[in-house]
């Protein structure tokens, strides 16, 4: 496996060619566990590879990686040595995600996850059960604030700082698959809350979205009260589109930017600090913090380490839209999502770093294709942007189950020079790509089903798969590269 790097925006290989990944989230939340949650044997990754997929964020969590202080879990981390070894045997690139929803699950308390019970210091506050969905805990949770406000103070448990501990399992793992030709990098912590940051930052919430239904000429109001006398919550949530969602939120900005700046960024130097003392391997990832999700600025600056920036860094934003999580995401608004997306594009370009999506997509049922349209229209806007994308999430048996008719799809893998353009048009089955390179070069292409052979390009199969995929390489002169491939209906 060649390892990969970064060159301003784009993710590169060895050979100098622009990467564009394509994976699933596989997350273990439970706790308590002794081995990692889903056995990926040597079939999993046939049809993994199968299907176009060739990264995974794997999910995983300090209340399983050290239970005790100072313990190690060796049992658990045997089972993601066994990971890591099948990835690199079938060519398959792992990010290490540090993952927590509500900072902890608290002995139960609570539906959180990630931090051990002995990380979780609430200052008296009560864990409790969530009244509507997982996620009020962060909105009305004050155990959730003053856990998150203890890590970002360092505050020590037993005459250690909760970030030193933190810092100190990330050098274990840096150690421990630091020369891994599998590993892609690491994703410093899933979603971070702002702690009481987000006190007033949800109160502007309230208010910046309350002003822009009664005031933005973009809102249709007439609908809006229609939608809401009939108790309509579909159409009720589509009369506040993508248009409209700077405008809710901006007054939350500054806001985030304080927490960026006094709380977020300090970590991220200090933990990649900890983890480049053991290997100068893998990519660090930034997330933008949970609040972030909805379409706020995120504001921290690129990572360094000592007051050097960091070489290899990159950006992997979340967003999903606001009925994630209810039976209503059927009706997800894609003009809402990609505006999210299009203010972490913003990000991107201010970072200056490559990205790759690191979670969107959540419908509940992987089986459900009515959600379909509004996933197409994600992926063409990632392919648009030229990111990469890791879906969310793996369920045990999805493989073979429908969501591969949306996940599995002709993409680039790598492209000897930089990418202009590319995409698959699902009406004509024709698959684009446009690039610019300085020499003759060999790119790879993954094609997902059967394809016409075209004349004027000089094509090579690489790998057939069983289930009519392929694939391919493509030699090219230096210059500009216009290809087109077409799909068999």
């Amino acid at each position: 496996m060649q390892k990969i790097k970064t060159s301003k925006l784009r993710f590169v290989d060895e050979e100098g060619r622009t990467r564009i990944f394509n994976g699933m989230n596989i997350d273990d939340k439970l706790v308590d566990c002794t081995e990692f949650r889903y056995k990926l044997d040597d079939e999993f990754f046939k049809k993994y590879k199968a299907n176009g997929l060739d990264i995974i964020r794997l999910a995983i969590t300090w209340q399983n990686l050290e239970p005790q202080p100072e313990k190690y879990n060796e049992s658990y981390l045997k089972s993601i040595d066994e990971i890591f070894a099948l990835a690199e045997k079938y060519g398959v690139y792992i990010l290490l995600d540090m993952h927590q929803d509500l900072y902890s699950q608290n002995d139960g308390q609570s539906v959180g996850d990630g931090a051990p019970s002995w990380a979780a210091v609430t200052n008296g506050a009560k864990p409790r059960m969530p009244y509507f969905v997982w996620a009020d805990g962060y909105f009305l949770g004050r155990w959730v604030r003053k856990e998150f406000d203890n890590f970002w103070n360092n505050t020590p448990v037993l005459g250690k700082g909760l970030q030193d501990r933190y810092c100190d399992l990330w050098q274990m793992l840096a150690k421990r698959y630091g020369d891994s030709p599998a590993l892609f990098g690491y994703d410093l912590m899933n979603e971070p809350f702002p702690g009481s940051y987000s006190t007033k930052m949800f109160a502007r919430l309230v208010g910046g979205v309350a002003k822009t239904i009664a005031f933005n000429k973009k809102v249709d109001r007439s609908r809006l009260i229609k939608a809401a006398l009939k108790k309509d919550t579909r159409n009720m949530l589509d009369c506040i589109g993508g248009d409209v969602i700077r405008d809710a939120v901006h007054r939350i900005d500054p806001v985030e930017e304080r927490f960026d700046l006094e709380k977020y960024s300090p970590f991220l130097n200090k933990t990649t600090a900890a983890i480049r003392e053991v290997t100068k391997n893998g990519i660090v990832m930034m997330e933008q913090s949970y609040v972030c999700n909805s379409g706020i600025k995120q504001s921290a600056p690129p990572i360094t380490v000592n007051g050097v920036r960091e070489e290899n860094q990159c950006f992997g934003p979340h967003a999903y839209d606001f009925a994630v999580d209810t039976p209503l995401y059927q009706y997800a608004n894609a003009s809402r999502v990609k505006a999210f997306f299009g203010e972490m594009r913003n990000t991107q370009l201010r970072l200056q770093v490559p990205c790759i999506v690191g979670e969107w997509g959540g419908c509940s049922d992987n089986t459900d294709t009515s959600w379909f349209p509004h996933a197409f229209e994600l992926l063409d806007f990632f392919d648009e942007m030229k990111w990469g994308q890791m879906y969310w999430d793996y369920h045990g048996d999805d493989m073979d189950a429908p969501l591969m008719q949306m996940l599995s799809r002709t993409h680039p893998v790598a492209i000897a020079g930089e990418i202009i353009s590319y995409g698959y048009n699902r009406e004509t089955d024709v698959f684009s790509l446009s690039f610019d390179s300085g020499k003759a070069g060999e790119s790879i292409v993954y094609i997902h089903k059967p394809f016409i052979m075209p004349e004027d390009v000089d094509i090579s199969v690489i790998e057939q798969y069983d289930n009519g995929a392929s694939l391919i390489a493509i030699k090219t002169d230096a210059g500009r590269n216009r290809i087109q491939i077409q799909i068999k209906k």
